[in-house]
């Protein structure tokens, strides 16, 4: 009786110290879509959350652009990690087609429900509408008419915008078009009808070459335009409401914590964004005749162009 007491004692020690040692340290295998600066900050957030608990972490990081995609997965799989974590769309689609077996945990993605699988949970890009609306009245309190461009693609988010600017009782004007082609009639429709034009993430219509022409119109016809990221406003958006693509990361952290203690991935519901970050574009808002308070200015952590106000 002494024997099987004592070796029920062992057992229970090993037990305890594996699932310790489970949540104590974890090995990482970063994907990226591609090296860009926001997918950076995402990761440089993950890896604050996780030794922020005093958790050891081990990782390797991939980017998609720089080596062939089945030398990576390959790579990841005789690694054996804890998590994967992929960032950006492509990163977490090549993510959950190669990897069954491995919780995947992934940031900043757009559209999470063509991910399907069980081993996979994350943190969206998309900034929620009510959100982004509350911010654009707080920075732009004129924009009162928003114009909206969209597809198919994206008649669900109009359709949360709505809902949303009904309730805090803005005015928006929508006009839906099947590509890019359409997009200057579209705008010659609304521009004399609104205060800004927000842009919606629609990758039919909103790409490098489309916003340029957007920017252009915008000066042009003299409407502001809401853009979707810093780098919107520094082309030529009056402003942006962008997520906080640190903090993204750090909420991609706490759901890999909650695998490596045992959550099952299929159990957790994707995570929005829980912090944005504004940026203007000074010199557009003196070309529109747009004033912003020194208040703004000075709480704007990304500011282009100079001040002439």
């Amino acid at each position: 009786m002494k024997i099987k007491a004592i070796l029920l004692s062992i057992i229970i020690l090993v037990l305890t110290w594996s699932q310790c040692w489970a949540v104590e340290r974890a090995l990482v295998s970063v994907i990226y879509s591609s090296d860009i600066e926001p997918y950076l900050q995402s990761w440089a957030g993950f890896k604050e959350l996780i030794k922020g608990k005093k958790m050891a972490l081990w990782f390797t990081e991939y980017f998609l652009q720089d080596n062939n995609q089945q030398k990576i997965v390959d790579q990841v799989i005789a690694e054996k990690p804890d998590i994967i974590f992929a960032i950006g769309t492509k990163a977490a689609k090549l993510a959950e087609q190669s990897f069954k077996n491995k919780p995947i945990v992934y940031s900043m993605v757009l559209n999470p429900e063509k991910l399907t699988g069980t081993n996979i949970a994350g943190v969206l890009l998309d900034v929620p509408v009510k959100m982004q609306l509350e911010s654009l009245q707080k920075v732009f309190p004129e924009g009162k008419k928003i114009g909206v461009i969209y597809t198919a693609d994206s008649a669900n988010r109009i359709a949360d915008l709505t809902q949303a600017s009904a309730e805090l009782g803005l005015q928006l004007v929508k006009r839906k078009v099947n590509n890019e082609k359409e997009l200057p009639a579209a705008l010659a429709d609304i521009t004399w009808q609104i205060n800004c034009l927000l842009m919606v993430p629609d990758a039919k219509i909103y790409f490098p070459q489309s916003v340029k022409y957007l920017l252009l119109e915008s000066l042009r016809q003299r409407f502001p335009v809401i853009g979707l990221s810093k780098y919107h406003s520094k082309s030529g958006a009056l402003l942006s409401i962008d997520c906080d693509y640190v903090d993204l990361g750090r909420q991609a952290g706490e759901i890999a914590l909650r695998i490596l203690n045992g959550e099952k991935p299929g159990d957790i519901k994707p995570v929005k964004p829980r912090r944005t970050t504004f940026s203007l574009n000074l010199s557009t808002a003196a070309r529109l005749d747009i004033r912003f308070s020194s208040e703004i200015i000075k709480n704007t952590e990304n500011v282009f162009g100079e001040n002439k106000q």
